[in-house]
C-alpha cells in the first residue's frame, strides 16, 4: 500500500480529530493484533523468524523501514547515499532515504546514520510529531525528556497523541513504535463521518457538530423520536445543527453522513437535558454569594429577586439565614450566575443556612425545584487588582472584591493621601465598601511607580499590589449618548466622565445647572421641576451645552425634545447597615424630610429584648467617605445610638401626620419594617504574640529597632523550633527564605531581621506567626485574631542608589538617586577621582529631591573631557527612611 508523500499533509490535517476516529474495538486491540492488522494490510512485513519480537530493542534501520511503510512513502533506492554508512542494495537502504527525503530522520552526526545502533522512544516521538507535521512547542519542558525531544513531545501531548511510555530516553521496543505506528495509520485515513460532538446549551436546545470527508455531500441529525433534520454543512467540511428547546429527559441522537442518498456511516450519542437545577454556591468574599445554575436564568426573575420581602407579600427567591434577602444582585453575562450581596457582613467561619424559594424560572421557561444547603461563610483568598484604567489624569484600579482598607498608597516612592498634588479617591457600593480607587494629578504620557502596600478585604485578607502607571492623552471632546426623564428630573448618559455638566437651557424657563453622579461620572441630572409651573406635564425643546470631560474638553451643544411631570413616585428603603454607633438608611432616592428620630427593637444574642431610638445625623452621611457629604449622597440618613452591641435591630420606617421620609417632592416612603443584624466575638486560648516595629501610627513601636527588624514578644518560653520563617508571615505570606532569626534577651522574645529591599514601600502590614508552639506544648490562641497577628507600620528598608553623574559647571557634579533623599547631608565618606585621580580639595554636599549636589571649593575643578568617578565609601547618605547609601560608585 503505496501512497505519495502528500499523504503527510493529509495526515497533519486529520490528525486533530485523532480522538474520534478510533472506534471501541480498536482502542482495546492489544498489540500484537494491531500488529497483525498492519501485517494483514501490507503495510508492514513480518519477521524472518516468524516471531513478533515485540519486546526486543529496536534498531534505526527498523525504525526507518517502519516509518516509511506506515506514511505510505515509497522507497528510493537512487544514487547517491546520504549517509556514509548506508550503501545501496542494502535491505534498509531504500527506507533509510526515502525517511531522509522526508525529513522525518537525521543521522547521528559525522555523516552517519547509525542503521544498527538502538533507538529512544524520544526519537520515535521525534519523528511521529515531525510526520504529523505538528509544530514543536517552544521552550517546553517535559519531566525525564532531552530539551531537544520536548518540544516535539509537548506537541504531541497537546494534539491528544496516546503515548505508549514516558520513559522517554529508554530504548525503544518493537512493540512501543507498533503501538505508535498503528495510531498514524489510523491517523492517514478518510473519515466519512468524525468528531461529531453533542452538547446541550442553557437554553435547553441540543447543538450538533462534526466533520465529514471523502464524497460525503449531506449530514442528517435526528434527536430521539423526531424526524431527521439537515444539518449546515460549511466550506471546510464541518457541520452544525441546533435543535428547538428540549422537555427534560435523555435523548439518543443520531448523526447519519449521506452520499446522495446512501447513508454512509451513522454514529449514535446519548445526551441529558436536566431540569433547571443549581450547580454550586460559592463564597466570594465577606459579603457575597455566587449561585451558579446549570442554564440560564430568567434576567428579571433573579436580578429583581431581592426586591420581595420588603413591603411585599412575596418573599425574595434568595434567602440567607439571619442575613435575610439580599440588599443587592447582579446576573453574569451567560446568565447562568447570580451574584447576591447582603448586608450585614458576614460573620465568618460560621454556617449559614441558605435557601432559594419561589418560582425562579429558567430562561427557557424551567422552574426550579425548592433548594436548601448549610453554606460555611470562609474567605481566605486574597483580593488582587483586577483591572487598571485611565480617565483623564486619573489612573483607577478596581479590585477583585470589596475591601475595608486600601492600604498605603505611594507613588515614585512618596506615600499620597486624599489632598495634594497626586492625590487618591476611594470609590465604594451601596454597603459602602471599598470597589476601586482613583489616583489623580497625573500627567499623561509619563511612567509612574505605583505601590499599594497592605489593602485588606472584608475578612482581612491582605494584600501588595505595584505596577507602572501611564496616563494617555486626551484631545477628544464627550458626548451626548442618551437623554431620558424620570418626572421632571432629566438623566443624561455622556460618552466619558465630567468635570461639569454645564447646564440645561429652554427659551421661556431660567437654565438650570447638571448635577454629575457621584458613583457614575459620565451620568449627569438637571432638576427642572421648576419649570413646571401649574402644570402636570411639558413637551420642551431644550439645549445641553457648557458640559467638559476631565480634562476641560468641551461637548457640542446638543438640542433634545423631551416632556416633563410632576414627581409622585414615593422613596423605598433599598438597604439598612450599621457603620460604628450609627444606623445607615439607603432610599431608592434623596430624601428631603427626615424625622428627627427613629425607634427600633433591639434582640440581644442571648434574646433579651429591648426597645430604644437613635437620633438623626444632622450633617448627612459621608458614603464614599471622601470627607464631604455631596447632594448624590441625600438619599443616605444616619441615626446615632448610644451603641450598637451584637444581635438584631428590628427598624421601625414611619409614615404618619407628622413624622415622616419623604423626597424633594413630598412623596412620603410607606411605614415598614427594616432588620439590621451586628455581629460580635469572643476569645480563648494559651500562645499569644505582641508584634512591634520601629515606627508609624499603627500597631506597636519599639525605636530601638531597625527598618529591617520585626519583634515578636510571645507570653510563653519557645523552642528553637519555632525559629523558622515559614512560621512568621507578612499579608499571609512567609518572611523572606534568606531572613535572619533569633531570641533576644530569653526565648519570649523573637527578632526577625529582614533582607535588604524587602520591603519595598512603607505602610502598613499584617505580621503574624502560625504553627507556634511553647515550650510545654501549648498552641496559639486563634480565637481572636489579635491574639496571633496584627497591624503594624513597616519603614521601606530599600538603600538608594547612586544612578549616575553629571557635570553640572566646572566646580559642580550632580549624582541622580534611585530615590529622594534626606536633606541632612555631608560629603563624609565622599570621593570623587578625576581620570584616576583622587580630587583632594574639599566638597561640599547638598540634597533636592533625589539629586545630591558636589560642590568643590576652587574653579575649573571640572570638565566635560576628564573621567569623573564618585566613590560612597561609608557616606552618610540617606533616603527620608534612614537607609544609607551602600558602598558603591557611579561614574561619568
Amino acid at each position: 500500500m503505496k501512497k505519495s508523500l502528500s499523504l503527510l499533509l493529509a495526515i497533519a490535517l486529520v490528525f486533530g480529530l485523532f480522538a474520534s476516529m478510533a472506534s471501541a474495538a480498536e482502542n482495546d486491540l492489544t498489540t500484537a493484533q494491531k500488529y497483525q492488522q498492519l501485517k494483514d494490510k501490507g503495510i508492514l512485513k513480518g519477521t524472518t523468524t516468524g516471531s513478533d519480537m515485540l519486546d526486543d530493542n529496536l534498531t534505526r534501520a527498523q525504525f526507518a523501514t517502519i516509518a516509511v511503510a506506515v506514511l505510505g512513502l515509497s522507497e528510493d533506492n537512487s544514487a547517491p547515499s546520504p549517509f556514509s554508512d548506508i550503501k545501496v542494495g542494502q535491505w534498509w537502504y531504500g527506507a533509510i532515504k526515502a525517511a531522509s527525503n522526508a525529513g522525518i530522520v537525521n543521522g547521528v552526526g559525522n555523516g552517519k546514520f547509525g542503521p544498527k545502533q538502538t533507538v529512544t522512544l524520544q526519537e520515535v516521538y521525534k519523528v511521529a510529531a515531525s510526520a504529523l507535521k505538528l509544530a514543536p512547542v517552544t521552550d517546553a519542558k517535559v519531566d525525564g525528556a532531552a530539551a531537544w525531544a520536548a518540544p516535539y513531545i509537548q506537541a504531541l501531548i497537546d494534539a491528544g497523541f496516546k503515548l505508549p511510555s514516558t520513559n522517554y530516553k529508554a530504548n525503544a521496543t518493537r512493540g512501543q513504535t507498533i503501538e505508535v505506528a498503528y495510531d498514524l495509520y489510523l491517523a492517514g485515513q478518510v473519515q466519512p463521518l468524525s468528531n461529531v460532538s453533542v452538547v446541550v446549551n442553557a437554553d435547553d436546545t441540543i447543538t450538533v457538530t462534526g466533520k465529514i470527508d471523502g464524497d460525503v455531500d449531506g449530514v442528517k441529525v435526528a434527536i430521539g423520536s423526531a424526524a431527521e433534520a439537515a444539518a449546515t454543512l460549511k466550506d471546510d467540511k464541518t457541520f452544525t445543527y441546533t435543535s428547538g428547546k428540549q422537555a427534560a429527559g435523555t435523548y439518543t441522537v443520531k448523526v447519519t453522513a449521506y452520499a446522495g442518498t446512501k447513508a454512509v456511516k451513522s454514529e449514535e450519542k446519548s445526551v441529558t437535558v436536566d431540569g433547571f437545577k443549581v450547580e454550586s454556591v460559592t463564597v466570594l468574599n465577606g459579603k457575597q454569594l455566587a449561585v451558579k445554575f446549570n442554564k440560564a436564568v430568567q434576567e428579571g426573575v433573579s436580578v429583581g429577586g431581592h426586591n420581595y420581602g420588603v413591603g411585599n407579600a412575596q418573599d425574595s427567591y434568595f434567602i440567607l439565614g439571619g442575613y435575610g434577602e439580599p440588599t443587592r444582585t447582579s446576573l453574569s453575562d451567560d446568565k447562568t450566575t447570580v451574584t447576591l450581596t447582603f448586608q450585614p457582613d458576614f460573620t465568618l467561619n460560621s454556617y449559614s443556612q441558605f435557601t432559594i424559594s419561589g418560582n425562579l424560572k429558567s430562561a427557557s421557561g424551567k422552574s426550579l425545584a425548592a433548594y436548601k444547603e448549610a453554606i460555611y461563610l470562609a474567605d481566605t483568598t486574597a483580593p488582587t487588582v483586577s483591572k487598571v484604567e485611565y480617565s483623564a489624569k486619573k489612573a483607577i484600579l478596581t479590585f477583585s472584591e470589596p475591601l475595608v482598607d486600601v492600604g498605603t498608597l505611594s507613588i515614585n516612592g512618596a506615600t499620597i493621601s486624599t489632598s495634594g498634588n497626586v492625590y487618591y479617591t476611594l470609590n465604594r457600593d451601596a454597603e459602602n465598601d471599598i470597589t476601586s480607587v482613583e489616583i489623580a494629578g497625573l500627567d499623561t504620557d509619563t511612567n509612574y511607580s505605583f505601590y499599594l502596600i497592605s489593602g485588606k478585604d472584608i475578612a482581612g485578607n491582605r494584600f501588595d499590589y505595584n505596577t507602572t502607571l501611564n496616563v494617555p492623552s486626551d484631545t477628544v471632546a464627550p458626548t451626548i449618548t442618551s437623554v431620558t426623564v424620570e418626572g421632571a428630573t432629566i438623566k443624561v448618559k455622556f460618552s466619558e466622565q465630567l468635570s461639569s455638566a454645564g447646564a440645561v437651557y429652554n427659551t421661556t424657563n431660567s437654565y438650570v445647572n447638571g448635577v454629575i453622579d457621584s458613583n457614575d461620572k459620565t451620568v449627569a441630572t438637571y432638576d427642572v421641576s421648576s419649570w413646571l409651573g401649574n402644570n402636570s406635564f411639558l413637551t420642551l425643546s431644550v439645549k445641553f451645552s457648557g458640559y467638559k470631560d476631565l480634562v476641560e474638553n468641551v461637548g457640542a451643544a446638543n438640542t433634545q425634545t423631551v416632556t416633563i411631570s410632576k414627581d409622585t413616585t414615593a422613596p423605598k428603603v433599598e438597604s439598612v447597615f450599621s457603620d460604628g454607633n450609627k444606623i445607615v438608611l439607603k432610599f431608592s432616592e434623596s430624601i428631603g424630610n427626615k424625622p428627627t428620630t427613629i425607634s427600633y427593637k433591639y434582640t440581644s444574642t442571648s434574646n433579651v429584648v429591648s426597645y430604644d431610638s437613635a437620633t438623626l445625623v444632622a450633617d448627612g452621611y459621608d458614603a464614599d467617605n471622601d470627607g464631604t457629604v455631596e447632594a448624590s449622597e441625600a438619599n443616605y440618613v444616619a441615626y446615632s445610638a448610644d451603641s450598637l452591641p451584637a444581635g438584631k435591630y428590628e427598624i421601625t420606617i414611619p409614615n404618619n401626620i407628622s413624622t415622616f421620609f419623604a423626597d424633594a417632592a413630598g412623596n412620603k416612603a410607606s411605614a415598614t419594617t427594616v432588620t439590621l443584624t451586628v455581629s460580635g466575638s469572643s476569645t480563648s486560648g494559651i500562645v499569644t504574640v505582641q508584634v512591634y516595629t520601629n515606627g508609624g501610627t499603627v500597631g506597636h513601636t519599639d525605636s530601638s529597632l531597625a527598618n529591617n527588624q520585626i519583634k515578636f514578644v510571645f507570653n510563653k518560653k519557645l523552642t528553637t523550633a519555632a525559629l523558622d520563617v515559614n512560621k512568621f508571615q507578612i499579608n499571609g505570606t512567609a518572611l523572606p527564605s534568606d531572613t535572619k532569626l533569633y531570641f533576644l534577651g530569653d526565648t519570649n522574645t523573637v527578632i526577625a531581621e529582614l533582607p535588604a529591599g524587602a520591603i519595598p514601600v512603607s505602610g502598613d502590614r499584617l505580621i503574624g506567626v502560625v504553627n507556634i508552639t511553647d515550650e510545654n506544648g501549648n498552641t496559639l490562641n486563634t480565637d481572636n485574631e489579635s491574639n496571633y497577628r496584627q497591624v503594624v507600620f513597616l519603614n521601606e528598608n530599600v538603600a538608594p542608589v547612586a544612578q549616575s553623574v553629571a557635570l553640572v559647571s566646572d566646580t559642580k557634579l550632580a549624582v541622580t538617586f534611585s530615590e529622594t533623599l534626606a536633606s541632612a547631608v555631608t560629603a563624609s565618606g565622599i570621593e570623587v577621582y578625576i581620570n584616576g585621580n583622587k580630587f583632594t580639595g574639599n566638597l561640599t554636599a547638598s540634597v533636592n529631591n533625589n539629586v545630591l549636589t558636589l560642590t568643590a571649593d576652587t574653579s575649573n575643578t571640572f570638565n566635560g573631557s576628564q573621567s569623573i568617578t564618585v566613590k560612597f565609601v561609608g557616606a552618610d547618605v540617606k533616603d527620608l527612611k534612614g537607609n544609607t547609601v551602600a558602598d558603591s560608585q557611579v561614574s561619568k
